[in-house]
This record gives C-alpha cells, sequence and structure tokens, in this order.
C-alpha cells in the first residue's frame, strides 16, 4: 500500500510520486506520515524531507510552508525547496559559520529570530550535505 506525495512551490512542482513513508520537519517537530494517515494540515518548520519510494529515497532541505494530507494524498506546499544532491559540505558550512556570525551581532527580538532560524536551516543544510544524502 502507498500513498501519493506531491511537493510544491508557489512556481513550481517539485515531485509528484508513489511513496511508502514521509518523514518532514512541522512547525513543532518531526512527523512521519505512512499509508492510511488520517487527514490533517499542518505549518512546516525547517528541516530535512525524507520521501521513501520505490527505487530508493528522496530528500530534500525544506524552509516553511504547510502540509496537507488528505484521500492517501500528502501535498507538501514549500516556501522554499532544495534538493539534497544539490547541497555541498562547504557550502552549507560557509552559510552556518555566517549564520552563527550574524547571530552573535543582533540585539532587537525580531533579529534575533531571524538569525536563529537562519542558523537552524543552516544547521540542517550542513547536516544533510554531510550525511552522504541518507
Amino acid at each position: 500500500m502507498a500513498l501519493r506525495c506531491n511537493i510544491v512551490t508557489p512556481t513550481e512542482s517539485v515531485l509528484d510520486s508513489e511513496a511508502s513513508y514521509i518523514e518532514f520537519p512541522a512547525w513543532d517537530g518531526q512527523k512521519g506520515v505512512a499509508p492510511g494517515a488520517a487527514p490533517f494540515l499542518v505549518r512546516l518548520g525547517e528541516g530535512r524531507l525524507r520521501v521513501e519510494k520505490t527505487g530508493g529515497p528522496a530528500l530534500f532541505l525544506l524552509d516553511g510552508g504547510f502540509a496537507q494530507m488528505n484521500g492517501g494524498t500528502l501535498t507538501i506546499l514549500a516556501d522554499s525547496i532544495t534538493a539534497a544532491s544539490d547541497l555541498t559540505a562547504s557550502a552549507a558550512e560557509s552559510e552556518l559559520n555566517a549564520a552563527n556570525a550574524e547571530a552573535l551581532r543582533v540585539g532587537s527580538l525580531e533579529s534575533r529570530a531571524k538569525a536563529e532560524h537562519r542558523q537552524r536551516l543552516a544547521y540542517a543544510r550542513v547536516s544533510l550535505a554531510r550525511s552522504g544524502r541518507r
């Protein structure tokens, strides 16, 4: 038994595939979805999105959006998404270093929240790039 996974951004369709399991970052932590899941709507966070499908997993770096499970189909409307194959460890590490330096300089609460978001996303990017795309 499989479920359908559609991943879209406001400008493109990224993936439309059958899947046996999907794991993604919700705003309040990781969420896993298997066939037969009940309907839901959730705000997305930042981190690794893994779609288990025939032929191996599809991996992405996700940054915000919404996910909706309805009628055997999980639709992910991503604010920003990058295929793991497009990530390099050196670029990801540079981004993390820049995000850490920025976090040390911010003063206001709004600036701090933005800097911390950038740090979380950069850390996820490094983790995914270093993991060998597992």
